[in-house]
């Protein structure tokens, strides 16, 4: 099916309680085998890639491809910003046909906060994108931004002002791996849930869901949390299956050990992406996904890049042929 609005993704997985995951990517072979793993676990998924590693990534090459897989396959594809830091990052990434856009003011004191994400809302709406949000800043493990918890009262005046569509809460979560063990408030989630009760049509997301308890990540889903982002735990598994390629074939010995060594990280990817599938419920939720059901769905495909000729038909067929077709998910 073609690209899905991310809101009709999350809403689905709300009203039916289970989670979805969003997987940060750093490579088009990377991005194209999560979705083809999900569509054999028929699991919804959300493609997404850090706006930090945009030297890294081309956003046009990633549109593409991910959307020209989700026309092949039969599970609800969308394609997310994550912490974006600027107005030109989202228009970026909107002319490149991505579903929802995050933008991070969450280190900026409250009314600047508000006034770029209200800023970002504008334009993601009049293209018909999603828009995430983030108040109280998920802070890293590696002590480099302290974390400050969502405040119920604030996340309220926030939310109006801004008008979001997704709203990342900081509760206890960290990016980065967890040097001790890490709690969850669920006492303030509910709190800031309360305080945004009317608000149907908005919706949460809990970054930095590396290291957190798999039960702790369950009863979230089921107090109506539907997105988890997953990026460290990955790069984790996919380091160690690189370290154990090159303990294995410590020298050059032909053509096939770079592929064989780039198979290896993925599949470190695709063990995690398997667990979590496992973890939030989402495997075969994609066969009796109950789509448009956002009464204010936005998403315009029409205004994208990709339908603008930004790619030309060469490289087109170079994406499709060699990255695409020679994923072999049982390698």
């Amino acid at each position: 099916m073609p690209l899905v609005n991310t809101l009709d993704i999350l809403k689905d997985a709300r009203d039916r309680k289970y989670g979805v995951g969003a997987y940060n990517v750093l490579s088009l072979d990377q991005a194209a085998a999560i979705i083809r793993l999900c569509e054999e676990l028929k699991a919804p998924v959300l493609i997404t890639v850090p706006a930090v590693l945009e030297p890294y990534i081309n956003f046009y090459d990633l549109g593409f491809l991910t959307r020209k897989i989700a026309e092949s396959i039969s599970i609800p594809v969308g394609l997310h910003l994550s912490h974006g830091q600027n107005i030109e990052t989202l228009k970026k990434c909107i002319d490149s046909g991505f579903t929802s856009v995050m933008i991070d003011g969450s280190i900026l004191p409250f009314e600047e906060n508000v006034k770029l994400t209200r800023e970002a809302v504008e334009l993601c709406h009049k293209y018909g994108v999603a828009c995430e949000g983030e108040l109280g800043a998920v802070g890293s493990t590696t002590g480099e931004i302290k974390s400050t918890m969502t405040d119920p009262d604030e996340a309220r005046r926030f939310v109006e002002a801004t008008n979001i569509d997704i709203f990342a809460v900081s509760i206890g979560n960290a990016h980065g791996f967890y040097k001790g063990v890490p709690k969850l408030d669920f006492d303030r989630f509910n709190q800031i849930k309360q305080a945004l009760s009317d608000k149907r049509n908005l919706f949460f997301t809990l970054h930095g869901g590396t290291g957190i308890a798999p039960e702790d990540l369950k009863k979230l889903i089921s107090l109506g949390c539907p997105k988890i982002c997953i990026y460290t735990e990955m790069c984790g598994a996919g380091k160690e299956k690189a370290f154990d390629y090159l303990a294995r074939h410590p020298e050059y010995s032909g053509t096939k050990d770079v592929p064989e060594l780039f198979k290896a990280i993925i599949s470190g990817f695709l063990d995690v992406v398997r667990l979590d599938v496992d973890i939030f419920d989402t495997k075969n939720k994609a066969l009796d996904f109950l789509g448009n059901n956002i009464s204010n769905t936005r998403f315009n495909e029409n205004e994208t890049a990709v339908n603008k000729g930004f790619l030309s038909s060469e490289i087109i067929e170079k994406i499709v042929r060699e990255v695409i077709l020679k994923i072999d998910l049982d390698k």
